[in-house]
């Protein structure tokens, strides 16, 4: 199965062994992201998160 990345727009081909390939096979309009974009986000997430640093 062919699917795209909803914020980079890579397309990637997924085997029946990805971690999301039931979810994406049963519902056609579900949300795909890329390995890279997860860890961008996770990565984004954890630093807002963070408290400022006084000057």
């Amino acid at each position: 199965m062919e699917v795209k990345c909803a914020f980079c727009g890579r397309k990637e081909e997924l085997t029946k062994v990805h971690k999301d390939y039931r979810k994406l096979a049963r519902d056609k309009n579900a949300v795909y992201t890329c390995e890279i974009c997860r860890a961008r986000l996770r990565y984004q997430a954890m630093q807002t998160q963070k408290p400022e640093k006084p000057l």
